[in-house]
């Protein structure tokens, strides 16, 4: 990716933080600032610790993976390559989060490994979300055809990613298009389908399954107490739920950027189904997603900032 295209992808990203904030100000000013003030700042400083906190246990998960790909990458620059992609979580499908691999590519981690890691980490992502959604089943069974047909066909992608069949008919098909742009592809994903195999054993499944478990719990946690500090009428487990289920919800529209607008709409309709008015539902729903969305892209549009205006990337010759 040229240096240009990166600073501007950065820039873009920076007036998306903007526009969205300006938006969300805009809109209902006067009830923000007063549901602002009623968190307290101690309660707001905890919200975004908590989102922060599921920032950095993602980041370990990843680099375990790197590692375990058997790279390594100094951890202070690898943590900005991480948060970096958050900039682009902005982008259909949070596909603009692959940027890490480009810096990634330097420290001869190839694109094939990277995006294996990436689709591994979005796979646990999901089943996580599916394991926290499951908090609000236990006291409304209404969304549990929705999450059962959810986790079947997550646990389908699952068996067929992992399943040396699957590797074995994919290779099969590269070596009949072989010389085709189609087998060029296919050829990609079988080696992409490789790195994801190494990290898909169950040693692996399960730590990193546990870490997103805790690292998507504490943001979960962050909007419960959003909806406590507004008197909303949640528990912990319900609030939880809410959070996991509108992620999921939201992901669905995978067309959408980082679900913008499924995600709020879900969320809304959720907490207003549990009993908040409408003007309560919007305000928990818009600080949430600045606590964890807009949070994690400024985040992102700082880190990528850093490397791209300030911090001098030693290149390192990439695997021939």
């Amino acid at each position: 990716m040229a240096t240009r295209k990166r600073h501007a992808l950065v820039a873009l990203a920076a007036f998306g933080v903007v526009v969205y904030m300006a938006v969300a100000l805009a809109a209902d000013s006067a009830r923000l600032k007063a549901a602002l003030t009623q968190l307290a700042w101690t309660s707001i400083a905890l919200v975004l610790a908590l989102s922060f906190a599921n920032y950095l246990l993602r980041f370990l998960r990843w680099q375990l993976y790197i590692e375990k790909l058997g790279h390594r990458v100094p951890p202070l620059r690898h943590l900005l390559y991480y948060f970096s992609g958050f900039a682009f979580t902005i982008s259909p499908g949070k596909a603009g989060e692959a940027v890490r691999s480009v810096y990634l590519r330097d420290h001869g981690v190839t694109y094939s490994e990277s995006l294996g890691a990436l689709f591994v980490e979005r796979l646990l992502d999901l089943v996580v979300m599916i394991l926290l959604a499951g908090c609000i089943v236990v006291s409304n069974n209404t969304y549990r055809p929705l999450l059962l047909g959810v986790a079947i066909a997550t646990l389908t992608l699952l068996v067929l990613v992992g399943h040396p069949a699957t590797l074995a008919q994919l290779c099969g098909w590269a070596e009949r298009l072989q010389g085709k742009r189609l087998g060029r592809w296919l050829m990609a994903l079988v080696s992409m389908q490789r790195s994801s195999q190494q990290l898909l054993r169950l040693q692996y499944l399960s730590w990193g399954t546990l870490l997103g478990l805790v690292a998507w719990g504490a943001e979960g946690f962050g909007f419960y107490l959003i909806c406590r500090g507004l008197n909303l009428p949640l528990t912990l487990l319900e609030a939880t739920g809410v959070f996991a289920l509108s992620t999921l919800i939201g992901s669905a529209a995978i067309f959408m950027p980082a679900g913008i607008g499924s995600i709020e709409l879900a969320m809304s309709t959720l907490l207003i189904a549990y009993g908040s008015s409408i003007h309560a539902a919007l305000i928990a729903t818009v600080l949430c997603r600045l606590a964890t969305l807009w949070f994690a892209v400024l985040i992102g549009v700082i880190s990528a900032a850093s490397l791209e205006f300030f911090v001098t990337r030693q290149r390192v010759p990439a695997p021939s």
